[in-house]
């Protein structure tokens, strides 16, 4: 089989961390080579390395069998390496056709030829079936269609390579099905691809071949037919793993967050009522576009509501805005981290004591009394085992995971009654998911509860102890107990009343 794209023996470091150490891979054509590894493993470090973004330190790259010395992204471009990068490259402010198009634009006589990239962009957008508009500004969409958005930019370029780093980390299972036919018809067409992913049952729907990374190293390297999860996850973690999901909760106390007939105004929440009780784990699921993502910032606040009531702890909050469900007793974990949950150029300790640097116990005289936020940003950061451990490193530098976990440590800041979280792990390695879960059921096991909006259908299923299923703004089903399963959601989703 064709070698398209080749590392030799490569190494990469920055200051004094070794992201990578004398690491080989090689892509095929016609074939999705999956690559595995916590976060901090090195797999992000290697992607930018192929799309020219860093030059490695050691080592070869060799394209079509020829040494590259002077990579870079245009060269990258050139040579048809096409990346979906877990960070967003889509410019906000732009249109989507704008964006499509960025470096690449399509000219007539000299000048932009719009109504000829508008036409191409709305055919390329259809592969992908999002209903996504290409005249809309990139920063109005959804996270789950910007994701869409960069895949799509990916395919307008120079076929050969693609580099996939997360590319279903945000969106749900009918738009990651979409996906995976993609995929399938890019293998057929010759296609040389990459594909990163932290969900194991995606491991198997798209790859023919498997590397693992750990600690910036290569671990192993199998033909997918000869492997089985069990080996990969201990070749990931360097233990086993007998279940992500801690065992689901048999008590439930009190109502602390009430929902009652709840609409936005821009009916993406329509008529919809929901509670969550102390000591349970309460998902919401649904398509893109199904109104979860609303439903989470109404109720922190961030989206206002025009009908209806919310209730916590059994306190009617007469007008929620993000300080009035703060003070209630809503702690919330933001869908997009990087864009919405973190300071990424502040420290981890900035960043987990943001809230409380104002409290008297934390300030005297207008001054903060570092060495009480300190202490308490390593207490916290050791309880969620933020890695490595030194508070005073830049957020923005941190794996996915390790962002997700300051942002988690953030909401141990305050006494919680309710805990929202939005899309808690994704683009999280599986070693540090089950940590997260166990995080979530302590929280419900000291008396909180946990509101979970998810388009990750397996953690579903595998954490919640009931689920409420979105379709069109509603509430379209209510799961309890043994009625969770992936059958029952996907009905849900697709707007079957009867998903049990």
């Amino acid at each position: 089989m064709t070698v398209t794209v080749a590392l030799r023996n490569v190494t990469k470091v920055f200051g004094p961390v070794t992201a990578l150490s004398d690491v080989s891979l090689e892509l095929h054509q016609g074939e999705v080579h999956v690559l595995l590894g916590e976060n901090g493993a090195g797999k992000s470090t290697l992607v930018k390395i192929l799309s020219g973004a860093h030059a490695a330190d050691q080592g070869q790259l060799l394209i079509r069998g020829e040494e590259v010395r002077h990579h870079s992204p245009a060269h990258a471009r050139n040579a048809g390496i096409n990346v979906v990068l877990q960070d967003y490259s889509l410019a906000p402010a732009l249109t989507v056709t704008e964006n499509l198009f960025l470096g690449r634009e399509i000219r007539r006589k000299g000048f932009l030829n719009r109504r000829a990239m508008r036409t191409e962009a709305a055919a390329r957008l259809e592969l992908v079936g999002g209903g996504i508009d290409p005249d809309a500004e990139v920063g109005s969409l959804p996270q789950a269609e910007r994701q869409l958005v960069e895949i799509v930019k990916a395919l307008v370029g120079k076929p050969g390579v693609l580099l996939l780093d997360e590319p279903t980390a945000a969106i749900s299972e009918a738009e990651a099905n979409r996906l995976f036919t993609i995929v399938d018809r890019l293998r057929d067409e010759g296609w040389a691809m990459l594909y990163i992913t932290h969900r194991m049952e995606e491991v198997r729907r798209v790859g023919d071949r498997v590397s693992v990374l750990r600690d910036g190293r290569s671990v192993s390297s199998y033909l997918l037919e000869d492997v089985t999860d069990e080996r990969l996850i201990r070749d990931m973690v360097g233990r086993d793993l007998s279940s992500i999901y801690p065992e689901k909760t048999a008590k439930t106390g009190e109502v602390l967050l009430s929902l009652d007939h709840v609409s936005t105004a821009d009916g993406k929440v329509h008529d919809l009522s929901l509670s969550v009780r102390a000591g349970e784990i309460v998902a919401v699921a649904g398509l893109v576009g199904s109104g979860k993502s609303q439903l989470a910032r109404l109720i922190a606040g961030l989206t206002p509501s025009n009908a209806g009531s919310v209730t916590v702890g059994g306190r009617r909050v007469t007008r929620p805005s993000p300080r009035a469900m703060a003070a209630a007793g809503v702690g919330f974990m933001p869908e997009d981290r990087r864009l919405e949950g973190l300071a990424l150029g502040r420290s981890i300790e900035e960043n987990i004591t943001m809230e409380v640097s104002g409290d008297r116990s934390f300030s005297r005289v207008g001054l903060l009394r570092k060495g009480r936020l300190r202490a308490l940003a390593n207490e916290l950061a050791e309880i969620v085992d933020i890695r490595p451990r030194n508070v005073e490193q830049e957020s923005g530098a941190l794996s996915g995971g390790n962002q997700q976990k300051v942002v988690l440590a953030r909401g141990l800041t305050r006494d919680r009654k309710v805990y929202v979280t939005a899309e808690p792990t994704a683009g999280v390695d599986v070693g540090a998911r089950q940590e997260i879960y166990g995080h979530l059921r302590r929280l419900c096991e000291q008396g909180a509860g946990v509101l979970m909006v998810s388009s990750d259908l397996e953690e579903v299923v595998g954490l919640a102890d009931r689920v409420y299923v979105m379709n069109g703004g509603r509430i379209q089903v209510e799961l309890t107990t043994t009625q969770i399963n992936n059958e029952a959601v996907v009905a849900g989703a697709f707007g079957h009343a009867q998903a049990s």
